[in-house]
């Protein structure tokens, strides 16, 4: 009969039996070394122990709760890598604790069970830790995308884990902007009014540019600041042709991140891409690559600069919100490149 029994140490599981080693192994368990031992990630034996199948001893046996309280002090996630490792064990996932970004921090690899899944990595969080955009930025660069995806499971107070798919997107449209118009247009304070008297009113039936009332276009900031650089407004402040310097200067003083977010909704003007405020969402835009007068936006978009922080709750928010509105939530991360990072709730 093979001892199911495993020894800790220094800061390593290993089992020493080469024939449970080379079982638990093809079972999908551990990293062979040393012609015949395994080494077993914390978190696979503490699984293993909790389904009777091993035992721990460090001078003797141990219990599970003094298994658990050990490897909690070698690993302060060690909980909630636990937790989602369990998760994904029971939903039928087969588990690699030792893959090629282990070293950069990733916290699992997984094999597709459904024909559509590519290979996933999996990071785990806990609720109350910040949510940190660079870091997204950096996995989402080291994966494949055409092969590759990346998980987030998020693990609550109460020990459930919510499970978020994270990726770069290219948003391209066939969105057909307005051409060969020229308006004039007079800035009161946040907003620019352009008269509608005849062809400016394809700057709204068109370019969906504003909201028309009363033979009026009221033409948000960001907006008027696009159409001046493509020659298609002039903007007059009394009586005054403002260049577009001035009017960032102005809109500074009622719209502080004016740059970034311009920044962001040029760059998605420029992919053919249409985009209105997001504000009924709770987004900084909404963004439709299809004409927006046969269908739903696909995106509810915030930006954010390169080193944003917030919380996973608030981050919640935001896809469950994207998600009950059949859209997509997206981070748009304003620097040299902008990069759109997607954020969606998935069930593994």
């Amino acid at each position: 009969m093979v001892e199911m029994r495993a020894k800790i140490s220094e800061d390593k599981v290993v089992v020493y039996n080469e024939r449970l080693a080379n079982i638990l192994n093809a079972r999908g368990y551990g990293r062979l070394f040393d012609e015949g031992k395994l080494e077993l990630s914390p978190v696979e034996a503490m699984y293993l122990m909790e389904k009777k199948k091993l035992k721990i001893f460090d001078d003797k046996d141990l219990e599970e709760e003094e298994i658990f309280d050990k490897f909690s002090h070698m690993d302060e996630r060690f909980g909630h890598k636990f937790i989602v490792y369990r998760d994904l064990r029971k939903r039928g996932y087969k588990i690699k604790c030792f893959h090629d970004l282990k070293d950069e921090g990733v916290d699992y690899s997984l094999k597709p069970k459904r024909l559509e899944q590519r290979d996933i990595f999996v990071l785990c969080a806990s609720e109350r830790e910040d949510f940190l955009i660079d870091r997204m930025v950096k996995y989402t660069e080291q994966i494949d995308p055409l092969i590759e995806e990346l998980w987030v499971g998020v693990v609550d107070e109460e020990g459930e884990v919510t499970y978020y798919k994270i990726e770069e997107i290219e948003p391209k449209g066939k969105f057909e902007d307005v051409e060969g118009l020229h308006c004039k247009g007079i800035l009161l304070r946040d907003l620019v009014i352009v008269k509608a008297k005849g062809d400016e009113k394809k700057l709204f039936e068109q370019g969906f540019y504003g909201s028309l009332s009363n033979g009026e276009i009221s033409v948000s900031l960001i907006e008027a600041l696009y159409l001046m650089s493509r020659g298609i407004l002039d903007v007059y402040q009394h009586n005054r042709k403002l260049d577009s310097s001035e009017l960032i200067e102005i809109s500074k003083t009622y719209q502080p991140d004016i740059e970034i977010r311009y920044q962001v909704y040029r760059d998605l003007k420029e992919r053919n891409v249409c985009v209105k405020t997001g504000y009924k969402f709770g987004t900084h835009f909404r963004a439709y690559e299809r004409d927006p007068r046969r269908y739903h936006a696909e995106y509810l978009i915030d930006v954010v600069k390169p080193d944003f922080k917030s919380t996973w709750p608030n981050m919640s928010r935001g896809i469950r919100l994207a998600h009950s509105v059949r859209k997509v939530y997206v981070l748009a991360v304003a620097s040299e490149k902008i990069r759109y990072i997607s954020m969606e709730r998935i069930k593994p």
